[in-house]
């Protein structure tokens, strides 16, 4: 399974878990704690004008705007809004996943038609992945109480939505006048959804149409078929051809005919019975996957890419100077903190450059140029030696960085 650079586990516990290492002790001590509150800090405030910047160009087009709706710089607020997506290592849903995901056998009983024609506008973003187990309880399971088959499967830690849906005009062009969302459906939607199974990405969205699979179809249609083919082998032949008839009298046919429309009937219903609940389970399983709509949105992933770029620089940081003898290289570092993120039950793959490059950014890490070409390449096999800045100078830097932010003169 590809391994995501997020990592899912929440900031505090990185730092409990990390700050608990036998080898991390004398840098607490140092005052380790202490650089990650301004790390902690810088970046809060980094983020806020990410955020504000964020809000101002989707003002205009926020579905819940108490103002008239415009949809004229949709371009330059996706722009603006997956540089923000970058740094918190979200990715594209690939047009190649999203087929496979409409393609793909769904993990609930019945399929969904999605109307992606009804959008100017549809992107999905991604973050993390993982793989799942549950109990998927059939009808006859639910009568008798039972758990269910128990499944694995794959699913995404958090998927972003954003649509835009064509006006109504085009509805009424298109002959779909009963589909057109109307005033509801104006302005730029964006859903954050979490623990969306991977084969099942049409859930998510707001367009779809129930649809018989093909073995629902089989299930109605084949009973008929094979009774219509003995009606006319054993009855309706014979005549035609002038040969001698089977012996069915017309009560046994029409008795034969209810019980084949009886046994239809049948399917159709447990099929009709099938979507309703599975209309209801999915109206309960949005409810909990739901996670935020719209402006909150933009704040829940500035938090998420805050928290992340946290965690980065202090997994990078406090490594390099507990295990500054050891002679790393960007590559064992990189491969060092992906092995005790594993421990932790973590799997992701460690971004070192982005973290290295933050650090050195705010003047925690020197770098040489053997490390960092003048072209701005990595070198991942070069020793980094004593790269990290100690505590208590790291200390002084991003207290400096700090004290400048708001430098007024008078």
């Amino acid at each position: 399974m590809h391994k995501s650079h997020f990592i899912p586990m929440p900031r505090h516990e990185v730092k409990k878990r990390l700050f608990a290492e036998p080898q991390v002790a004398p840098l607490i001590e140092e005052g380790l704690e202490s650089v990650c509150t301004m790390l902690e800090a810088l970046d809060h405030h980094s983020s806020l004008s990410e955020l504000e910047r964020l809000k101002v160009l989707y003002c205009a087009m926020d579905p819940d705007s108490e103002s008239q709706i415009e949809i004229a710089e949709v371009d330059s607020f996706i722009s603006a809004f997956e540089e923000v997506l970058v740094d918190g290592n979200w990715e594209h849903v690939t047009d190649e996943e999203f087929q496979l995901a409409m393609d793909g056998e769904s993990l609930f009983p019945i399929s969904m038609d999605v109307r992606l024609d009804e959008f100017v506008t549809m992107k999905l973003y991604k973050l993390g992945r993982d793989e799942m187990t549950e109990n998927l309880p059939n009808t006859l399971d639910n009568l008798l109480g039972r758990p269910g088959k128990e499944i694995k499967f794959e699913m995404y830690n958090r998927v972003i939505q954003i649509i835009h849906f064509k006006d109504s005009k085009w509805f009424m062009e298109q002959g779909r006048k009963n589909h057109d969302p109307g005033k509801i459906g104006e302005g730029l939607h964006l859903r954050l959804f979490k623990n969306v199974p991977v084969e099942d990405l049409e859930i998510i969205f707001p367009n779809t149409t129930p649809k018989m699979r093909p073995m629902d179809k089989a299930k109605i249609s084949l009973p008929l078929v094979i009774g219509l083919v003995m009606l006319f082998q054993q009855y309706l032949l014979p005549i035609i051809v002038g040969g001698p008839t089977a012996d069915l009298s017309q009560a046994l046919l029409v008795a034969l005919a209810s019980a084949l429309g009886s046994y239809a009937m049948k399917a159709y219903m447990t099929y009709r019975k099938t979507k309703e609940t599975y209309m209801a389970a999915v109206a309960k399983d949005l409810y909990f996957k739901g996670q935020a709509n719209n402006q909150a949105v933009l704040n829940m992933v500035i938090d998420l890419a805050e928290e992340q770029e946290v965690k980065e620089s202090l997994l990078c940081y406090t490594f390099l100077l507990a295990e500054a003898d050891v002679g790393h290289t960007l590559a064992s570092l990189d491969a060092r903190i992906e092995a005790w993120l594993a421990e932790q039950g973590v799997h992701a793959d460690f971004e070192i450059r982005d973290a290295i490059g933050d650090l050195a950014e705010m003047g925690l890490m020197e770098l040489t140029g053997d490390v960092r070409s003048d072209d701005g390449s990595w070198n991942m096999d070069v020793p980094l030696g004593h790269i990290a800045v100690p505590i208590k100078e790291s200390l002084a830097r991003l207290d400096d960085i700090w004290d400048g932010l708001y430098n007024f003169e008078h």
